[in-house]
Order: C-alpha cells, then structure tokens, then sequence
C-alpha cells in the first residue's frame, strides 16, 4: 500500500516523537480532547482508514468494524481488550493487538497503595483532619489492619499478579493464588515468592486481602458475587485493578453494607464512568479512577508498543502482541493468566 493511500487515525493524543513514527507510513490524525471520542464520531472518521489506534474508553463493536471495510488493524493502548469485539475483528480480518508487560509494575503498585490505603483507613484519615475534628493522638484512634504477616490472595497470577507478589513480599505478607494453565510455572513462583497454589474456594476462605488481575472474559464476568463474599473472612479487603465486570458490584455493595467483608479498594467498575452510588458513601472503600496505569513513563511505553504493533501490522509483518489472526474461526488469545 502506497504511503498516502493508508490513514491512521488515533483515538488519544500522540507525543510528536512518537507521531512522527506513524507519519512515515502514511497520514495521521488524532483526538486530542481529554475525553473518550463518541462512538458515533469514531464511527465515520474511520470509514476511509486502514489502522486504528485507541484505549479502553473506546467501544470497538462488531457494528463499527462493519461500517469500517477498510480497516486491517486496531492497536488497543491497554492489556485488557473486552472493549473491542475480538471475534468480530477475527472474522472481518482485522488483526487486534494489545500492550502486555508495560503496565505490570504501576499496576501493581496502584492494586498495593489500594490495599494500603484500605487496611491503614488512609483517606478516612486524610479527611477526618481536614474537617477539623483531629482533637490529638488517642490510642484507640483510626485502627487499622496490619500488613505484615497476613495472606493475600492472588486471583489471576499473570505478570501484572506476580508483580504484585513481589511487592506482598517485601512486606512480609504469605501468598496463595489461582491462575489458569498447567503447573509449569508454581515451582518457579514458590521458589521466588513462597508462593502457593490454590482453587479459588480456598483462597476466599483463607485470604486477608484478595487482589484481582484476571481479564474479563465470559469465564470471568461475575466471578467475584454473593457466594464468593460469603466465603470470604469478614475481616478480609478486596483490591480490584483489572476489570469491574469481574465482580458483581451489587452485590459487592451488599457485601459492605452487610459487613461481610472488611472493606475495598477499587480502580475499576463495573459500569464505568458510572459508579453505584452506594459506593460513595462507605467510608471503608476507596475509589480510584481508572488511573492503575497512569504514570507518564508507563503511559510512554505503552504507547510505543502500540505503535510498534500497528506499525508491523501495516508493514505485513506479525505484530509481537497480536491477540488473534486473521481470517480464522476462533480467536488465539495470548492474556495474562486468569483463575
């Protein structure tokens, strides 16, 4: 394909280093407002283009890539990619890629200062003396939950759950986890980490703290629900930092208006932007939004493998991150692992 016959078109803002990357391939242009572009405008920017580069705040629906006959790639600036229809993609050879690997240490770090911030009541505090009513150290004052020596469960130990183990460690904590695959892997990750293998039942059952970092799947949707709190400690705090559709938010609510559980920390939901309002007002949840990856370096990188993705893909080449293939009946995934 000639060079000003392909259209590339970006769906977030693009450092002119790296812009200038996709401009030797031919024409780019970009959304640079600071919120997620309608669907409805995507929908007609992309009908003359080749390559698409987007995030997760963008809906790649089967309808969309219908209208868009010429499109050959979608580079997804995220690891998780259940906003694009992959199945639709496959069967209209489009190739999807996604950003694995990059985003594993701020995400890991934003699921551990969630944990942080629920067990030691940091924004409870944090307000409590910008009102005014900090009267001076009493013993009894804010008690939280201690850290160190306590399990945290890991559902889902892919590179983002390993990261996090790493960080478990360092802070004395015992890990246990669940992940799909066979067990090549558990005899390297109970050397490094002294870390366990377990179903998901005794995870629940046995976890201080219980961080999610599975994709959302079919397999995934719901899998955190009332059954799985009522297996839960009582005084036990849910991290999530992968997908919201991985836990029944209703019933989470439930969960900690009925102190079933200790309390939560959560960086996804399950209809977002939106959030259940009764989220809002617990004092022993904190909300985060969306932002497990937003670091500048790591948003950087992770933008550049996108463009190295599409940038393959337009040269004919294979994509290191491709996600499926084209022109086949199923979809090849290659996700972190899951429970």
């Amino acid at each position: 394909m000639k060079k000003t016959e392909t259209k590339i078109f970006s769906t977030l803002a693009i450092p002119d280093e790296l812009a200038a990357d996709l401009r030797t391939l031919g024409n780019l242009e970009m959304w640079t407002e600071d919120v997620p572009m309608p669907n409805e405008q995507l929908t007609i920017q992309l009908k003359d283009c080749q390559a698409l580069l987007c995030s997760g705040s963008n809906r790649i629906t089967a309808e969309m890539m219908s209208a868009c006959p010429k499109l050959k790639v979608i580079a997804n600036v995220s690891v998780g990619y259940d906003n694009i229809d992959v199945d639709a993609a496959t069967k209209a050879g489009i190739l999807v890629t996604n950003t694995p690997g990059v985003l594993d240490n701020a995400t890991a770090d934003m699921a551990f200062a969630l944990l942080l911030a629920v067990a030691r009541r940091l924004v409870e505090a944090d307000q409590y003396v910008r009102s005014g009513q900090w009267q001076g150290f009493h013993p009894s004052l804010m008690l939280g939950h201690e850290i160190t020596g306590k399990v945290l469960g890991i559902v889902g130990m892919g590179r983002i759950g390993e990261a996090m183990a790493r960080r478990a460690r360092g802070f004395g904590m015992e890990v246990i986890y669940t992940r799909r695959g066979g067990q090549e892997k558990d005899e390297r990750l109970n050397e490094q980490y002294s870390a366990r293998r377990v179903s998901l039942g005794e995870l629940l059952k046995n976890s201080d703290f219980i961080s999610l970092h599975c994709p959302l799947s079919p397999t995934t949707r719901h899998l955190i629900g009332r059954v799985e709190f009522s297996q839960m400690k009582k005084t036990a705090i849910l991290i999530n930092t992968s997908r919201g559709g991985v836990i029944n938010e209703a019933e989470l609510v439930s969960a900690i208006a009925e102190k079933s559980i200790a309390g939560a920390g959560l960086d996804v939901f399950e209809f977002e932007p939106e959030v259940n309002a009764q989220l809002l007002t617990f004092s022993n949840v904190v909300l985060a939004p969306h932002i497990a990856s937003a670091t500048n370096d790591t948003r950087l990188a992770m933008k550049r493998l996108a463009i190295k993705n599409l940038i393959a893909a337009l040269d004919g080449g294979n994509p290191p991150n491709a996600i499926n293939k084209k022109n086949e009946s199923t979809v090849t995934i290659a996700v972190p692992a899951t429970p």
